[in-house]
């Protein structure tokens, strides 16, 4: 009983003191885990086509683009279901090195208009801005690489809470169980906060700890990446073979007939434009069954001769690469398709409800604590007087 109720303790401090922490957390995971969507339905203008017909390729967009002058495009998102758009992004100042802005720009896949621009950097409470500042939220509390430690440190404590909320809610007998699992809806208001806390966590409890175990992991990658490197090597960015750059570069329509005669059966997501030509381009490949957003196939392909120089895929990765691979993908919920999606969405809205829930049941017996305090220290003074006269 001493090492439950220290349990119960550390579990309520926890939840008092870090709980607001825990439900916002839990609440921007769940909208980013649909982030897509959710962008596109704040804004409409920008990523949502709005003509029909057979889209352009690749290469004629960057060319609407060059004509915008916009600036260097550095890579290229292609539309992945009717009515989106293509989303390019742009290095504005291509001269400079450092210190350059970049925006997002959208282009019309059918019609090639330029439909917008927003930044890629900056953050606010706009509609266009929203989802990168919810996102930067989750990521690190909008400190930079500072708050990535102050998300990491949050995240272990939220496992730890989690822990002691599952050893606290353990049932003693078998028969329990059906219990755990049930809200009795007939009680007091407090009594079913109580329940909804208890079988709400429990329920949540397996999702809970795959996210915390996953974010904390993506915080503190470099780290995982090393120590699973002791066991199966792992390359945080491929070796790419050397290979004579100079000459013109291919155009880009070369590059992607190049792709697709090797990957006839993938559907191409994204392309990313080398600054020079020394690291070619890389081809993000999405194939059925896929866990990425963006495919679980990786190409770099030569500028100049479109030879395919590497290929990262599940085929191709060993054993260390597949583990690191597939932490994003169970961190959202992608790794189980839509449905693991809405789960993970659901389970980033249980914080929320475990802390109203909590809290409530704590105010309300809070008086009774105190009360059985008071009566506890009576007793106790009462038997040492007892024993001091004898």
């Amino acid at each position: 009983m001493r090492a439950k109720g220290r349990w119960f303790t550390l579990h309520r401090w926890l939840g008092l003191v870090l709980g607001l922490w825990f439900a916002l957390v839990g609440l921007t995971g769940s909208v980013l885990v649909f982030e897509e969507p959710v962008d596109a339905w704040l804004n409409p203008l920008l990523l949502t086509a709005r003509s029909s017909g057979p889209a352009l390729s690749p290469q004629q967009i960057v060319a609407r683009a060059q004509q915008q002058q916009l600036g260097h495009v550095e890579r290229i998102r292609l539309p992945a279901a009717e009515g989106e758009v293509y989303r390019l992004l742009v290095r504005t100042r291509p001269e400079r090195r450092v210190g350059v802005e970049r925006v997002e720009a959208m282009f019309d896949p059918a019609s090639g208009a330029l439909l917008g621009t927003r930044s890629a950097e900056s953050l606010g409470l706009s509609a266009p801005l929203a989802m990168q500042t919810l996102y930067e939220f989750h990521r690190n509390v909008l400190l930079g690489n500072a708050g990535s430690n102050v998300v990491g440190i949050a995240g272990a404590l939220l496992l730890v809470s989690a822990l002691t909320g599952m050893v606290l809610s353990w049932p003693a007998r078998q028969a329990q169980w059906r219990r755990l699992l049930t809200v009795n809806w007939r009680a007091s208001f407090t009594r079913v906060a109580f329940d909804v806390h208890r079988t709400a966590g429990v329920l949540a409890a397996a999702l809970l700890l795959l996210a915390t175990l996953t974010g904390l992991t993506l915080v503190y990658v470099n780290y995982v990446r090393d120590a699973v490197s002791l066991v199966s090597k792992v390359e945080s960015f491929p070796t790419i073979p050397w290979r004579d750059a100079t000459g013109e570069p291919a155009p880009l329509e070369a590059l992607l007939r190049a792709v697709h005669a090797q990957y006839p059966e993938a559907r191409l997501r994204e392309i990313r434009v080398p600054a020079g030509q020394l690291t070619g381009y890389q081809f993000f490949l999405e194939q059925r069954g896929d866990q990425y957003r963006l495919g679980d196939t990786i190409l770099w392909v030569h500028p100049v001769s479109a030879e395919i120089l590497v290929e990262r895929s599940d085929r191709t990765r060993n054993a260390g690469e597949t583990f690191m691979h597939w932490l994003f993908p169970l961190h959202s919920g992608t790794a189980f398709g839509t449905a693991g999606m809405v789960a993970m969405s659901l389970a980033g809205i249980a914080p929320l409800l475990l802390v109203l829930t909590g809290l409530w049941v704590w105010l309300r017996k809070r008086p009774g604590e105190r009360l059985a305090a008071e009566h506890q220290r009576a007793r106790s003074a009462a038997r040492a007087g007892t024993k001091s006269g004898v």
